[in-house]
């Protein structure tokens, strides 16, 4: 009986260890939240800065998942590289022997009941009776009192273990033994931090020798790399390269820290570090601090490794939000932004592509950054609208699970933004080609009046996308507000201009009924395209009160 009681202590120790972990990670980032993420983008611009922000960032969370979910959704959105996310997650390994120390001296130094209680009680109080920053800080202590209380529960129920288990029978096993014990262990809780708790507790009751404890966190480090690696199986190339390089690190040092085991103990030893638990955490910190210093130099070539061996499957259209999670938001809107770039150009060279043969590439630049290469012949206008269409469906999807996940009011607003452009743009592309095969007929026409006409529409439209590529002049990031004011001033009178025209071959009788009416329609639906991607443009490039004051021009109403 008294075993089962041991065992269930066990097993809610670990329990209460795991949920305190959850309820903390949660208080922290909620306390964090932007500040760190703009942490993590701007310290990682060189390796070594990358490795120290990613033990920091790791080392205040207590979660290396966490920022290495960050890290993904910034390589995906092309905010931080590879070269530089493989820093972080060095880093974060490190950051995570932070737990040990933690457990050690607050868990196996301190009086445990003297402190559990009250911050769990406090803590609760202050977590469901108030509200706001205070509440996380109710819940950061009430998580802090169930950490120590599951500590505690471990502590007693290992204790009277290595009252009653024959501990000769521990030592038959072999090291290789012990470290599997830690893989398997840990790749059920996945937690390395619960594995430790477990290992000290056990080391602190005198169950199991310094050596085998230390090989049993080398094997909790290796187990949590398998959740990593199946989260990536069907994951996007960016995701692979990081979870391949999570795994490669853990294995190169787990093989390192086992090989050297003896003498990094002894290394120990010889630093004065006599107390077996702070002699378990400092080896824990010692080897993944020796794994940093081998992989850092070569993390450049480690990441041109990756990229050639996990290539990009392209089985989306998108470029960006593929490779980006929707929980980060920061990262979530910049590789929507860069989508929302990707399928204004892409409606572009669409639209140059209405006529047979294409539009000719203008002079200038197109009026946002954009990865399109124009101009490409083979590209049939069909085919393009389908992509298109696809491309704003992964878009929207993924900006409707953004949008449920909780955003900052600025974020809200440039997300409705980026979706009414992504909109216009799409219109842009529809109203060409619900007119595609009366341009067809046009050009297939025997009447030298309808042919005429053909080629005023298509001087208009290359007039239009010759003004479009001048909207950036040499030097401006971004077209300004006159440009667009101006633009859809020219929009408009074009239309009007080849309305009178029409309107006046009615009046002498130079069109058939059937030619009246298509004309019209085509002439009407070219003046929305262009309105359209005018519009598309102004949402993607103006500022929410400069669209605003252009949306009131005449012109635009």
């Amino acid at each position: 009986m008294n075993t089962q009681i041991d065992i269930w202590q066990f097993v809610g120790g670990i329990g209460l260890f795991l949920f305190a972990m959850s309820q903390l990670e949660s208080a922290l980032k909620s306390f964090a939240g932007r500040s760190l993420k703009r942490f993590l983008q701007n310290h990682t611009d060189k390796p070594l800065k990358a490795v120290a922000t990613g033990t920091i960032a790791t080392a205040f969370l207590q979660s290396s998942s966490l920022v290495s979910l960050m890290v993904l959704a910034f390589v995906g959105a092309s905010i931080m590289s590879l070269e530089n996310a493989l820093g972080v997650i060095f880093g974060a390994n490190l950051g995570t022997t932070l737990t040990g120390w933690v457990v050690t001296t607050l868990g196996f130094k301190l009086n445990l009941e003297d402190a559990a209680l009250p911050l769990i009680g406090i803590g609760s109080l202050m977590l469901v009776g108030l509200k706001g920053r205070i509440a996380n800080i109710g819940r950061m202590a009430a998580a802090i009192g169930f950490l120590l209380m599951g500590l505690s529960l471990m502590k007693s129920s290992v204790g009277s273990l290595g009252n009653t288990f024959e501990l000769e029978r521990l030592a038959d096993l072999a090291s290789w033994q012990y470290l599997l014990f830690g893989v398997v262990f840990a790749a059920i809780v996945q937690s390395s931090s619960a594995v430790m708790l477990v290992i000290l507790a056990a080391l602190h009751s005198g169950v199991v020798e310094l050596p085998a404890a230390a090989a049993v966190a080398i094997g909790a480090d290796l187990g949590t790399t398998g959740t990593v690696l199946i989260g990536a199986v069907q994951g996007a190339a960016g995701k692979k390269r990081v979870a391949i390089a999570h795994f490669i690190f853990n294995v190169t040092t787990a093989v390192l820290a086992f090989s050297l085991l003896t003498p990094l103990l002894k290394l120990v030893r010889a630093a004065g570090i006599s107390d077996p638990l702070f002699s378990l955490v400092t080896f824990h910190s010692l080897f993944n601090f020796l794994g940093i210093v081998i992989f850092l130099p070569i993390t450049k070539p480690f990441a041109r490794f990756l990229q050639r061996r996990f290539m990009t499957k392209m089985q989306h259209e998108s470029l960006y939000v593929s490779e980006t999670t929707p929980a980060v938001s920061d990262a979530a809107i910049m590789a929507i932004t860069e989508e929302t770039a990707h399928i204004i150009g892409r409606v572009i060279d669409q639209n140059m592509h209405v006529f047979s043969p294409a539009l000719p590439i203008p002079p200038g630049r197109p009026p946002i950054s954009t990865p399109i290469e124009f101009g490409i012949e083979s590209r049939s206008f069909d085919e393009l609208y389908r992509k298109n269409k696809r491309l704003e469906g992964e878009i929207v999807s993924f900006a409707l699970k953004v949008q449920a996940e909780p955003l900052e009011q600025s974020e809200s607003k440039r997300l409705n933004r980026l979706l009414s452009a992504i909109r216009h743009a799409v219109n842009s592309a529809k109203s060409l080609r619900d007119i595609h095969h009366n341009l067809e007929e046009f050009a297939d026409s025997p009447r030298t009046e309808v042919n005429a006409y053909l080629d005023h529409f298509r001087s208009v439209m290359t007039e239009f996308y010759s003004e479009i590529f001048r909207l950036r002049s040499v030097g401006e990031d971004q077209a300004m507000f006159q440009d667009f004011a101006s633009l859809i001033k020219r929009v408009h009178e074009w239309q009007d201009q080849l309305h009178r025209e029409i309107y006046s071959d009615i009046t002498h009788g130079t069109l058939a009924d059937y030619e009246i009416s298509s004309l019209l329609n085509v002439n009407r639906e070219i003046l929305n395209s262009n309105s359209a991607l005018v519009l598309a443009l102004q949402e993607y490039c103006l500022d929410e009160y400069e669209a605003a004051a252009l949306n009131q021009l005449p012109s635009f109403a």
